[in-house]
């Protein structure tokens, strides 16, 4: 991730609203401050009210009845002075300056002081940031975080290119409700559905606690869309040490009960495709390329023994 500065506001700044935040919310600046917050070694003077109105943990801490309400000097744990710092300057002005070295760390402090504004402006901010990189690990940290914004950006960018990043640890980290989630999607983009119970052999056997969960992933796998030669390839190579070996057994001894309702249908992705054909017209063969628009993908096949009448066709369809 490009390590640039943004500063991100809640207020629409097109070209016709040219509010200040004062006019927008005459509370946000010029209150007077009524307690102090003491963060480590570090004291914030606030207003409780403003507070208040951001974050539902500062209403329950000064509205709430507790001993807190009626304190003018009160300790915050659970959060940095630097973080803390920046969200109290967002109180004030509803601005936050934003780089990929700041933001998780302040995105952890909103959502842990429940500055929801705050926290949506964090998850934007990363959602422009999303990569092959990093949307693995940015799609089981939004999921921990309940940002479901940002899950379901980083969920789209795997889904279509997970044959690239497929091979990535980051994959078997995610947790069962995760992988089982793009397993099942027919929005998958994937060249073979070979890949499907590859990734669900993989992820079950990278902890031994997750034998159990095999069943249900397997179900989730479209069985007449697995090619032979990967079936073959696969039971040729298992030996008895190999911790699929168990699996394959288990899922040999009771399939299913969605491998044996009858014909599934493939996913959506992997069936639009679109062909290209070229090459000199005089040549006895054309060349055959094949573009998987979703995941970006180009895949060569065998050329194509015929003579072309023109030096180049397209063809779009499905597989």
């Amino acid at each position: 991730m490009a390590c640039e500065k943004q500063t991100v506001n809640t207020l629409d700044q097109g070209p016709n609203t040219e509010k200040s935040v004062a006019e927008q919310d005459p509370d946000a600046v010029n209150v007077a401050p009524d307690v102090v917050l003491q963060v480590e070694e570090e004291s914030f003077f606030v207003n409780r009210e403003r507070l208040a109105r951001l974050s539902p943990y500062f209403r329950a801490l000064f509205f709430g009845g507790g001993r807190e309400s009626s304190r003018k000097h009160i300790e915050i744990k659970g959060v940095g002075p630097q973080q803390f710092h920046t969200l109290m300057e967002f109180t004030k002005n509803l601005k936050l300056t934003l780089d990929t070295k700041n933001v998780l760390d302040i995105l952890e402090a909103a959502d842990f002081l429940q500055i929801d504004k705050a926290r949506l402006l964090c998850c934007k901010f990363l959602e422009r940031q999303l990569h092959l990189s990093n949307c693995l690990g940015m799609m089981g940290y939004a999921w921990h975080l309940g940002c479901l914004d940002l899950y379901a950006a980083a969920r789209d960018v795997v889904l279509t290119h997970l044959p690239a990043i497929a091979s990535e640890e980051d994959l078997l980290c995610l947790s069962k409700e995760s992988i089982a989630d793009l397993l099942a999607s027919d929005n998958l983009s994937i060249p073979r559905e070979d890949l499907v119970l590859d990734v669900a052999l993989r992820w079950a056997t990278f902890e031994p606690s997750r034998e159990e969960d095999f069943m249900e992933l397997v179900g989730l796998v479209r069985p007449e869309c697995l090619s032979l030669p990967y079936i073959t390839d696969l039971l040729s190579k298992i030996n008895s040490s190999d911790p699929r070996a168990k699996l394959i057994c288990r899922l040999n001894d009771n399939l299913p009960s969605s491998w044996t309702m009858g014909r599934s249908v493939p996913r959506t992705r992997s069936r639009e495709t679109l062909f290209v054909l070229g090459g000199p017209h005089e040549e006895e063969t054309q060349l055959l390329y094949q573009f998987h628009p979703y995941s970006g993908r180009w895949q060569a096949h065998p050329p194509l023994q015929k003579k072309c009448l023109t030096q180049y066709s397209v063809a779009a369809g499905t597989t």
